[in-house]
């Protein structure tokens, strides 16, 4: 140590449980550090804890229904946090990733990495001077706007969120300072300790940005199935009962305001979704408990910082960007439409040669169809002897195929619009259309 620094505080700043910080100063450079070692044998407590937390679960999904909640994925989902954050090697590549995604922003400091100090079990980091978020005191007497503070909080996890889809999974108070020496109506907000982070996968972003959609527009089909692809379904689910109960509850709860929705008892809200949902395999997927845990405490540390902090207000232009409904998503948007209309399009183009080569055999004699006896066939018999069906002749055969085809395809037409694929949609509707024109001339 006394190679590496010129001096190091021997009483610690900050204390977890897995780690605690000294402030110390490089002998290289004398440049003030944070230096964040592990606590002896932590490798070994992780170990013990995980396997008490398993068994734990073992013995909670034996006497108790758990269905709301996927156990297993959340241990997993722990157990993976929980080792990446005494990985500091894993840490400094986090934090190298946030001081990328945040350069050009001049509201946010993420502190540098020293790498030629770190390993697996030491993180040499910039010392940060700064006042913590919920020191309400010192930003008073420091004479920040409070208010600015959790709008730039929250407009860099907005980011995070939404654009980025990789964030800060530990946005508590110890975590998040007020850079010392900001302007008090343009502070500078630092991001701290990097070891525990979430992703945010395109298909993810894909079906949440489904459901708000679907919320925007009552169309409770696009939120079933934009949750069923997240996991918040289960196996055994009955999407039309759950179809009908979102329905309702959007019918019920879409045009209420923010100021309406705070007189509102939330208890009441919950039960009311609860009978709605009584009997359905609704569960909380793993890979969201991190981010709501994210969420709940951003919620708890911007509103203690500013009462009349507006979440909405802040969340609408990431809101809508993610949305698509900006220049940058719409082009986004339109090349997953284009995408799909492709791969779509191989399908239908296939399609007419296909039912031609189908209509060209039944017409040929090559395919017979059999139809199973009614009560005005019981008893007479087809070529074969055979009581099972009756043999068509050609050209009847071919007015049954197209009978079939109509129906088929305006079916697939109907589902198609109500799914929102107009263009497959259309394709199939005019193909009923033909198949119709064809029946009336076979006559």
């Amino acid at each position: 140590m006394d190679e590496l620094f010129s001096k190091i505080e021997s009483t610690c700043t900050a204390a977890a449980s897995l780690g605690q910080v000294h402030k110390a100063v490089l002998a290289k450079t004398g440049e003030t550090v944070a230096v964040k070692v592990q606590r002896p044998n932590i490798d070994q407590l992780v170990a013990m804890d995980l396997n008490s937390l398993r068994i734990v679960i073992w013995i909670i999904k034996k006497f108790v229904d758990t269905n709301f909640i996927d156990l297993q994925g959340f241990y997993r989902e722990f157990r993976r946090t929980v080792y990446e954050e005494i990985d500091f090697v894993t840490e400094a590549a986090n934090a190298k990733r946030f001081k990328e995604m945040f350069k050009a922003n001049q509201t946010i400091y993420i502190p540098n990495i020293y790498e030629e100090y770190i390993t697996r079990r030491v993180l040499v980091i910039e010392w940060i001077d700064g006042i913590k978020l919920n020191d309400y005191a010192a930003l008073e007497a420091a004479k920040i706007n409070r208010l600015e503070v959790a709008t730039r909080t929250v407009q860099a996890y907005f980011y995070q969120f939404f654009e980025e889809g990789f964030f800060h999974a530990d946005p508590h108070p110890g975590n998040i300072f007020v850079k010392a020496g900001s302007s008090p109506d343009e502070p500078v907000v630092a991001f701290l300790d990097f070891g525990m982070v979430g992703s945010i996968t395109k298909s993810m972003k894909r079906s949440l940005r489904d459901i708000f959609l679907g919320f925007i527009t009552r169309d409770a089909h696009l939120m079933v199935a934009a949750l069923t692809r997240l996991g918040f379904i289960g196996e055994g689910a009955n999407p039309v009962a759950i179809e009908k109960a979102i329905a309702l509850i959007l019918e019920q709860y879409h045009g209420v305001t923010l100021g309406q929705m705070r007189e509102l008892e939330m208890n009441d809200i919950t039960q009311d979704i609860i009978n709605l949902l009584y009997g359905q395999p609704f569960q909380i997927p793993a890979q969201f408990a991190f981010t709501g845990r994210a969420v709940g405490t951003l919620v708890g540390v911007s509103t203690g910082l500013a009462p009349t902090f507006n979440f909405i207000e802040v969340a609408t232009p990431y809101a809508r960007a993610f949305m698509g409904l900006d220049a940058n998503s719409a082009r986004e948007t339109m090349q997953e439409v284009l995408t799909q209309l492709l791969e779509n399009g191989k399908v239908l183009l296939s399609l007419p040669r296909s039912v031609e080569n189908l209509i060209t055999r039944i017409d040929s004699g090559q395919m017979e169809v059999k139809l199973a006896n009614t009560s005005q066939t019981r008893g007479r018999r087809g070529r074969n002897g055979n009581g099972g069906g009756v043999a068509l002749p050609a050209a009847s055969g071919g007015r049954v195929s197209l009978f079939f085809m109509f129906l088929a395809s305006i079916g697939g037409g109907i589902y198609l619009t109500n799914v929102h694929l107009e263009g497959p949609g259309w394709f199939c509707l005019g193909l009923a259309g033909l198949t119709a024109l064809g029946t009336i001339l076979k006559r």
